[in-house]
């Protein structure tokens, strides 16, 4: 190949490859427009209803416009005729370095003649300069593969459409297009029902099924004819959510009929339902046999064949027949079946024992042995018997006391069917866990109170040890196992006598505002103990993953305060803290213990053993709480001394004040996340308020359309099921929404938040009332039932609405306590550079000035940032007040606005310049602005509570809570008390038929529970004074609490008030049952019943207040304000009843 040749190749593939590039686009091009005019073809058929015109016109309209396109973006482009001296010139101007050389090579290259020789070296001069010419970029690979996408694009919308788009398109697309296919031989246009003919029962139900082929339609009618007519009479069918078909109910059917059905001009065959005399039910009697241990009696339901009760019931039917039959059975969903035993011309019976939900329907035979369905199908719904509920009252929070306190404990039990036993479980120091039964039998009551009081002297307690407790109930169930709950986890913390005396006397250097900094690893320890018990009690309702996810966030937030200490345990020992004496080294070395604690716990819980991490995890809190009760004690001795002391005590000193550092910084840090949490929070509250409200709203819709259907008589066949459909879609919002508040309050420990969802659980039963009602036609049924629902949702949404009010209350106070704590530092800040100031020059204080310089440094850092999340606390509350409570929020927002406009953070920062330059004198003059400021900030916070007084009806629902909760208390004693007196009687009777064996002292399990009380496994503790055993002492522990809740409660109200009256009744019947020689005898009963009689009319006469405060909704109370007489007699007669245990 010559030169010439070569150049002329370099040619021939830049046109090859600007060839492809236009085939490429042309083929796309096409593709898009072939689908597009495939759609519009099959479309524009499907508008004529593929009538053969339709369809031939279609073809050629659309085969011409293909043929069009392809000679458009193909055979046009590719048709061009490009010369070489045209590409030439191309591949020049992308290449301006070849200045016309390729060109005149190629147009004189042609004709070589006597300057052959002049044009070969031109040749060879354009090959040379075109060979650095890089000729793949004449091929633009990324438009070529843009190309390529759109033609793949083209072709997948096509596949798509042919196999999700609308029925008629497949169909469309086989007939006009692939016409020798199958579906070019099946009918345009069809609709298939089922049945298309069948006999019937008179009087029975039937549904009628079609399905739209080669169309859509969104009318499709039911044409129907009685044989007795000539009408054809009309109904729309409903659509099927869950496909393409639509369906119509056709309800007590007494003759033959005729029907069709038709949509767009496309009619069906015509199909017969032939009514027969055949045997069907007329009414089904339902007997309910509960399972033994629910305590309840067998009850009976007329006329009804769904089937609703609890796992274990054994479900007697007992069927009637239209006319006799051969026989009868049951089908189930299953395809399981039942022989019905005959128990007349016309009955049957059977037993249904109930084990899972699911549906039946009756089917009967006739002389010629075939069975035939003789009823509609019906519900059957298997309940789970749902496990208890369990609640610490009281104190349901953690608490510090001392070594010689008492701590009273309250425990509440609920279930729906009744309570078995009921539990307190607690740990000292995180050692072998021990048990008291507060109640244990079947007794069948749904609600069960107990109380334990805690003597701390008898533990042999020392500050900084703790008790943890936790309560646990359990139901009575034996078909599916009993069902367990246990409380949250609270802790007792054992605190020094002194603390209250300097607190007090105001002798500890910062006042109160150490005990909360102190304290800052221990509450995060707790919060891992916490967190560690919830998902050890969540485990089995957890998924797998969500646990494993929460074991290993645990274990690292164990791994990370591990670190926290340790950074803590190395600075301390850097700055010779066990050099300075016994105490700081003791210091250190709880902290060293809690260290190995901590890493033993990480480690458990990193392989996933949470049950076993548990002990350490209390072990590391109890060395955390001995090292910061040892603190404090620190602080105690340092302010009961002078000023002035050795260096050692110097020393002394300073370790105190980096040690305090460290737990402001760590407690600092602790709060940041917290916060950030407890916003998080915060906000899923607000959006299922928000949702609550929105339930209400829907549900009261719902209502108003009951009501119109209701008294139009219109029935629930006649038109499709949009009511019954929206019902079913609230129903399960509500259901959703009823766990997400569970979890939120597993999560929060919120009574609201836990009332709240069980007044949605209350609505949510009530919807489901009013499903079946809407469902069977029975709307004035369905009404009722949802607008009690309606009740339940805004009670929830109220009960929801005043915990964020007790939160924002509670976050308030909190603010305004940071506050006052940000002050009382700034005056400590103020006392160090007053002390620099007055030590500058004297001599040996150069080094102890640098040390208190850098920690003063430190301290206005760390000010600054608690300041400035202050302001972001302030400005979030204000936000939260809004409308309603424009004065406080207006005193937030003033706080905030101080904080920002007087750059109290910036100032305190920058102050760090000063203290490092030595200029005292001038520092303290900022100090004194930056204290006039925070001063403000104080004010503000604090006027900002006080305006947040709490409303009548806060009070009221307070008030109402205490009374009742007493209430029951007192009831749960005279229980306990009665049962005490059976057995006791019992056991009297026993020891004198058994004459001569030895004495048995104590009631049966008493002992043993005695021990377990005190830890004391040789026998009962002492120091009990005049009570013979332990649960004397309980008892008359338990009254004087009862006494001291009815006197708080006594102040909380009106003095003028009939509840007062009451309540002083109450008090002085508790105070003679206290004074009782002995537990249990007649005369402390008598008392007792007393004051619940009385306690429960109190209880009566607040609800009564709190409705009438809250009229909406509300349907019992007369217009004058006054409950009816009748009501309120039957009501008093009720709580007597209650009270004398009937």
């Amino acid at each position: 190949m010559n030169s010439y040749e070569s150049l002329l190749a370099k040619i021939s593939l830049v046109r090859r490859r600007w060839r492809l590039q236009v085939m490429a686009r042309g083929i796309s091009l096409f593709l898009v427009c072939a689908v597009t005019l495939l759609v519009l073809g099959i479309w524009g058929a499907d508008l004529f209803g593929f009538r053969p015109p339709a369809v031939w016109a279609m073809r050629l309209l659309t085969g011409s416009a293909l043929v069009f396109v392809a000679w458009y973006f193909l055979y046009v482009p590719l048709r061009a005729r490009l010369t070489d001296v045209r590409i030439a010139r191309f591949v020049e101007e992308s290449s301006p370095e070849l200045q016309d050389r390729l060109v005149a090579a190629v147009e004189y290259g042609k004709t070589e003649g006597s300057s052959s020789s002049i044009i070969g070296l031109l040749i060879r001069d354009a090959l040379d300069k075109t060979s650095h010419v890089d000729f793949s970029m004449f091929l633009n690979r990324r438009r070529l593969a843009s190309f390529l996408v759109i033609g793949c694009s083209s072709l997948l919308v096509l596949l798509a459409l042919l196999n999700w788009g609308p029925s008629f398109f497949s169909y469309g697309f086989g007939r006009l297009y692939v016409p020798w296919t199958e579906a070019s031989r099946i009918a345009p246009m069809l609709i298939e029902i089922y049945p298309a003919d069948i006999e019937i029962a008179r009087g029975s139900d039937q549904q009628v099924e079609a399905r739209l082929i080669g169309f859509d339609s969104p009318d499709v009618r039911l044409y129907v004819r009685p044989e007795s007519s000539e009408m054809w009479d009309s109904s729309q069918m409903e659509a099927d959510p869950r496909g393409s078909g639509f369906s119509y109910l056709l309800v007590d059917l007494k003759s033959s009929l005729r029907y069709y059905v038709g949509a767009r001009g496309v009619r069906s065959r015509t199909g017969s339902i032939k009514v027969i005399d055949l045997p069907r039910v007329e009414k089904i009697d339902l007997t309910y046999n509960f399972p033994p241990y629910t305590g309840m009696a067998p009850q009976v339901v007329e006329d009804e064949g769904d089937i609703s009760a609890l796992k274990g019931t054994k479900v007697d039917l007992r069927i009637h027949l239209s006319r006799p039959a051969e026989s009868a059975r049951l089908l189930f969903d299953d395809k399981s079946t039942l022989d019905l035993t005959r128990a007349g011309a016309q009955d049957f019976t059977g037993t249904i024992p109930l084990r899972r939900s699911g549906s039946y329907v009756v089917q009967v035979s006739d002389n010629r042995r075939r069975n035939r369905p003789g009823s509609p199908e019906y519900r059957i719904e298997a309940i789970e018997d749902e496990p208890p509920k369990v609640t610490v009252l009281r104190p349901m929070r953690d608490v510090r006391a001392t070594s010689v306190e008492e701590v009273f404990s309250e425990i509440k039990g609920e279930d729906d069917i009744g309570m078995g036993t009921l539990e307190l479980f607690y740990s000292v120091n995180g050692g072998e866990e021990k048990r008291v039964n507060l109640h244990r039998g079947k007794t069948g009551q749904t609600s069960i109170s107990g109380s334990h009081t805690f003597f701390l002297e008898e533990f042999g307690l020392e500050p900084g040890d703790l008790i943890s407790y936790y309560a646990k109930a359990s139901d009575n169930n034996n078909v599916t196992g009993p069902g367990v709950a246990n409380s949250d986890i609270y802790f007792i913390q054992v605190r020094p006598f002194e603390q209250n005396y300097t607190q007090e006397q105001g002798g500890m250097p910062g006042g109160g505002q150490n005990e909360e900094n102190q304290e800052a690893l221990s509450r995060q320890q707790k919060e891992i103990i916490a967190a560690t018990f919830r998902l050890i009690r969540e485990q089995k309702r957890m998924p797998e993953k969500e646990f494993l996810d929460g074991l290993k966030a645990l274990a690292l937030v164990q791994s990370r305060l591990q670190g926290q200490a340790q950074g803590l345990v190395d600075r301390l020992q850097r700055r010779g803290a066990g050099q300075v004496d016994d105490t700081f080294r003791k210091l250190s070395e709880y902290l060293e213990g809690a260290v190995v604690e901590m890493g033993a716990a990480a480690a458990t819980l990193g392989a996933r053993k949470p049950e076993e991490a548990m002990p350490s995890e209390q072990k590391a809190l109890q060395q955390l709480m001995r090292a910061e009760s040892l603190f404090r004690d620190i602080q105690v001795s340092f302010s009961s001394q002078n000023q002035g002391g050795s260096g050692s005590q110097a020393n002394a000193e300073d370790l105190a004040d980096l040690f305090e550092l460290e737990l402001n910084k760590l407690k600092n840090q602790y709060e940041t996340v917290q916060r950030g949490e407890q916003r998080e929070r915060d906000q899923k509250v607000d959006e299922a308020l928000e949702r609550l409200k929105e339930l209400a709203r829907r549900q009261q819709q719902l209502n108003e359309r009951n009501r119109m259907m209701a008294q139009q008589g219109t029935p629930s066949s006649s038109g499709g099921g949009g009511g019954t459909q929206n019902q079913q879609q609230l129903l399960q919002e509500a259901e959703e929404l009823q766990r997400q508040l569970q979890r939120l309050s597993r999560q929060r420990s919120s009574r609201q938040l836990n009332e709240a969802g069980n007044r949605l659980e209350k609505a949510i039963e009530e919807m489901k009332k009013a499903l079946k009602g809407s469902q069977k036609g029975n709307h004035n049924e369905a009404g009722a039932q949802g607008t009690r629902a309606l009740q339940q949702i805004e009670d929830a949404a109220r009960r929801l609405e005043r915990g964020r009010e007790t939160d924002f209350r509670q976050e308030l106070d909190r603010v305004a306590e940071e506050s006052g704590r940000i002050l009382e530092e700034q005056g400590r800040i103020e006392e160090g550079i007053e002390r620099l100031a007055r030590e500058r020059g004297q001599s040996g204080s150069e080094a102890a000035g640098r040390e208190l310089r850098e920690e003063l440094m430190e301290r206005k850092s760390l000010l600054a940032d608690r300041l400035r999340n202050l302001e972001n606390q302030a400005r979030d509350l204000s936000r939260q007040a809004g409308n309603s409570r424009k004065e406080t929020g207006g005193e937030l927002g003033g706080a905030a606005d101080a904080i920002r406009d007087k750059r109290l953070p910036e100032r305190i920062q920058g102050g760090n310049a000063q203290i490092r330059s030595g200029d005292y004198e001038r520092q303290k003059a900022d100090e004194n602005t930056i204290r006039e400021g925070l001063e403000e900030v104080n004010r503000r916070l604090q006027s900002a509570q006080g305006s947040l007084a709490q409303g009548k009806e806060g009070k009221l629902e307070d008030a109402a809570n205490r009374a009742r909760q007493l209430a029951e208390g007192l009831e749960s004693m005279q229980q306990r008390m009665n049962r005490g007196n059976a057995r006791q009687g019992q056991e009297q009777n026993t020891e004198r038929g058994s004459a001569g064996e030895p004495e048995q002292r104590g009631r049966p399990g008493s002992d043993a529970d005695v021990r377990s009380l005190s830890g004391n496994a040789t026998g009962a503790p002492s120091g009990f004074g005049p009570h013979r055993n332990e649960d004397e002492r309980q008892l008359s522990r338990e009254l004087q609490q009862r006494a001291a809740d009815a006197q708080e409660l006594r102040r909380l109200l009106d003095r003028n008030s009939t509840q007062v009256q009451n309540l002083d009744k109450v008090i002085e019947s508790l105070r003679k049952a206290g004074n009782s020689q002995n537990a249990g005898d007649p005369g402390q009963i008598e008392s007792l019943r007393k004051a619940i009689d009385h306690m429960r009319r109190v209880e009566f006469d607040l609800a009564r207040d709190l409705e009438q405060l809250n009229r909406k909704d509300k349907y019992f109370f007369a217009e004058d304000n006054e409950a009816p007489a009748g009501y309120r007699k039957l009501v008093e007669e009720y709580y007597k009843a209650i009270a004398k245990g009937k």
